[in-house]
C-alpha cells in the first residue's frame, strides 16, 4: 500500500506540473529570482517579468498566429505530460515490461535516498535534502541502467 500511495503522489505531481510550469508565475525561489533579474539589482521589473510571461505564452501559441486556443493549451499539456510520464516510466521500470512493481520502487527510492546521503550515515539531514539534485541524479541513474547512488552534484 505505500509503495502505491508514493507512486500515486508522483504521478500526481508531474501531471500538475506542465500547468504550473508553463503559466506566468513571480519568481519565489533564489534561483528564479536571478534568473528573472535581468539588470542583476536585486529588483525584479515589470519589463524583466514580461518576458517570463511572453515565453510562456510563445509555448501554448503552436501556430505562431499571436493568439492561444484552448486546443493549444491542452495539446501542450499532452505533450508536456506525455514526456513526464515516459520519463517516469524509464526510472521505475527497470525490466520495461510497462508496469512498475513494488520491488522497483524500493530500488529507485533507495538509490535516491543513498544519492542524497552524501555522509553514508544512513539518514538524511536537511542540508543533504537541499543539496541533492534530483536532475543531474536522474540523468546518472538511467545512464547506470538505474543502478547509480552518486549525488550527481
Amino acid at each position: 500500500m505505500r509503495h502505491f500511495i508514493i507512486l500515486l503522489a508522483g504521478l500526481t505531481v508531474i501531471s500538475t506540473l506542465p500547468a504550473n510550469a508553463a503559466e506566468p508565475y513571480l519568481p519565489r525561489s533564489e534561483k528564479a529570482f536571478q534568473r528573472v533579474d535581468a539588470n542583476k539589482d536585486g529588483k525584479v521589473e515589470l519589463n524583466e517579468f514580461n518576458p517570463v510571461a511572453a515565453r510562456a505564452f510563445s509555448r501554448f501559441d503552436l501556430n505562431g498566429d499571436g493568439q492561444v486556443t484552448s486546443q493549444e493549451v491542452e495539446a501542450t499539456y499532452q505533450k508536456q505530460l506525455q514526456k513526464r510520464l515516459q520519463r517516469l516510466m524509464a526510472m521505475l521500470d527497470t525490466d520495461r515490461n510497462g508496469v512498475v512493481t513494488p520491488a522497483e520502487l524500493d530500488k529507485f527510492t533507495a538509490a535516491m535516498f543513498n544519492g542524497a546521503d552524501n555522509d553514508k550515515d544512513g539518514g538524511l539531514t536537511m542540508a543533504e535534502a537541499q543539496s541533492f539534485n534530483r536532475g543531474l541524479w536522474r540523468k546518472a541513474y538511467l545512464a547506470q541502467g538505474s543502478s547509480a547512488t552518486g549525488n550527481g552534484n
